[in-house]
């Protein structure tokens, strides 16, 4: 009865994303295992990248590639590509306790943070719909961004895929646009001083983490 429970929730659409969350995960973690043993120096830069995103965000993540001396290509890709493995985690995670299929607990709060934020925007939301989804995860503002916009869109009525597609391309267009800038501003700092970028990237560390652990603590409390 267990296995065909588990069989039916995959076969849901909100399954099939946490499929594919889970497929991007297992995917990364076989590309970083096997490649380590032909460039193993390429491996750390790439894993300092993603550790670095999920941490503290895209920007210390891009900023920390190209301080690293990877291409285009390589700090953008890996960038969208963690992302996508965070919203379609999360997303689907999100479905299956608003459905009361799940409970993530550590997750309730961001979630209750996620309807507040739906309700403060619904006139936006209500008139732009899918292009306003778009423009949400675009535009780099406080609580914006692809996992709040996922989640957002699935509140306002969107179709599940519609979201991840959209979500998707609207997040491949920020961190472009993201690494463009941070590309010029790395290269510049580089001009003036190759180990300032290592100190600013280290302030920005040291304090995306005191936000993250004092925020944790307000919440607790």
């Amino acid at each position: 009865m267990k296995t065909d429970g588990i069989k039916k929730v995959f076969l849901t659409q909100q399954g099939m994303i946490l499929l594919l969350g889970i497929s991007l995960v297992i995917l990364l973690g076989a590309f970083i295992s096997l490649y380590y043993f032909i460039d193993p120096e390429f491996v750390h830069k790439i894993s300092a990248m993603v550790v670095t995103n999920v941490v503290v965000g895209r920007v210390p993540s891009i900023s920390l590639g190209y301080a690293s001396q990877l291409s285009h290509f390589e700090v953008i890709a890996t960038n969208v590509y963690i992302e996508m493995i965070m919203v379609t985690l999360i997303y689907s995670a999100f479905i299956f306790s608003y459905h009361n299929m799940l409970q993530v607990k550590f997750l309730d709060k961001f979630f209750h943070k996620t309807h507040e934020y739906r309700e403060k925007y619904s006139s936006f939301f209500d008139r732009f719909g899918l292009l306003g989804l778009f423009i949400f995860v675009f535009i780099p503002f406080w609580m914006t961004g692809p996992i709040v916009g996922a989640i957002i869109g699935y509140l306002i009525g969107l179709g599940h895929f519609t979201i991840i597609i959209t979500v998707f391309v609207a997040t491949i267009f920020a961190i472009s646009m993201w690494g463009l800038l941070l590309h010029e501003l790395v290269s510049l700092m580089n001009m003036i001083d190759s180990s300032l970028i290592w100190i600013v990237l280290f302030g920005i560390l040291i304090i995306g983490v005191v936000i993250k652990v004092v925020s944790n603590f307000r919440q607790k409390s």
